[in-house]
């Protein structure tokens, strides 16, 4: 049986960040896509989101140029390590997973 989120050694989160790992990282461990060797990778994907969360409010224009650059390259990023963890549906598809938790087996194994 696969460890809890709590098991884990993450590293401190904090806000948006820490949000998406706890909305997320239990239905991953669950199916087995997200295991202690990819907790650093996990981590990234978790504060990439939460810097695309800061820039929510960003109106594009002159003044902003700088940020929508990084803002772009943070959603290339973000999208990028999604399909790493199944997050994308047709990175799912793709890879055949599905993040559902697997289903009890009956007392034969079935």
């Amino acid at each position: 049986m696969d460890a809890p989120a709590e098991a884990f050694d993450w590293p401190e989160l904090f806000g948006h960040a820490r949000a998406f790992r706890d909305r997320h990282a239990p239905r991953l461990i669950a199916a087995g896509v997200l295991t202690p060797a990819d907790v650093d990778a996990f981590v990234h994907l978790c504060r990439t989101h939460a810097l695309l969360e800061s820039m929510d409010g960003l109106v594009p224009g002159a003044d902003s140029f700088r940020e929508m650059i990084q803002h772009t390259n943070l959603s290339k990023q973000f999208q990028a390590l999604c399909k790493q963890f199944g997050l994308m549906p047709q990175a799912r598809k793709a890879g055949k997973l599905s993040l559902d938790a697997p289903k009890p087996k009956d007392e034969f194994g079935l």
